[in-house]
């Protein structure tokens, strides 16, 4: 989020890659439901709870999710490669939520399986940290209890997928607007948001 005017990569700051050679990377392999790219999470080791989390978000909440939620992106899944990687960072030092990569941009990871695979392979960045402290909106109207312990889980996950969704609307279709898709996305997050209360907490989830 908060595409740039130019076409360039954020790659992280030199103390944030020198803390990711040292404490190394990991990856997993995340199969989502019928039509919907593979993601190939690159995450931090350490990291391992966060991507554990998109996973489950992607591969089990997005498919289970109404038809009010999933169908903000019906025409996503077909405009898409079969595999996105999606690099994981604690933050990005321009303070993005997360970017796509435009096509050429890619890292070397992602060339490669390109090139082994004999197809496109898309890239995506995500900087959980700064999602995890992203309020797109005013906390619902719960009791605060709940907003400090049961909500936090679902508020994180339902950001996760609306950062992740944004960015594959970018790659998906270059032509649309920054407003365009960040409506689309804010409004994901909201009905994901109402969604996951209702069935978690047994509770109605609205603005304060």
């Amino acid at each position: 989020m908060k595409r740039p005017s130019a076409v360039k990569v954020h790659v992280p700051g030199v103390l944030a890659r020198l803390k990711e050679r040292i404490r190394g990377r990991e990856q997993k392999l995340v199969r989502g439901g019928w039509q919907m790219p593979l993601l190939l999470l690159v995450y931090p080791r350490g990291a391992g709870a966060v991507a554990s989390e998109l996973e489950h978000a992607y591969a089990h909440a997005l498919p289970a999710s109404g038809s009010e939620v999933r169908g903000l992106y019906g025409d996503l899944w077909r405009a898409l490669p079969a595999l996105i990687v999606v690099q994981l960072r604690e933050r990005n030092p321009c303070g993005c939520l997360g970017h796509h990569h435009p096509p050429g941009t890619e890292s070397r990871l992602a060339r490669r399986l390109a090139s082994e695979l004999g197809h496109p392979v898309a890239e995506i960045d995500l900087a959980y940290e700064s999602i995890r402290a992203w309020q797109p909106e005013p906390l619902a109207s719960l009791a605060a209890e709940e907003a400090a312990g049961r909500l936090e889980p679902l508020r994180l996950r339902a950001a996760l997928l609306a950062v992740l969704l944004h960015e594959m609307e970018h790659l998906a279709f270059p032509e649309r607007s920054e407003s365009e898709i960040l409506h689309r996305s804010r409004t994901f997050y909201r009905r994901a948001m109402s969604e996951l209360v209702g069935k978690e907490l047994g509770k109605d989830y609205g603005i304060a």
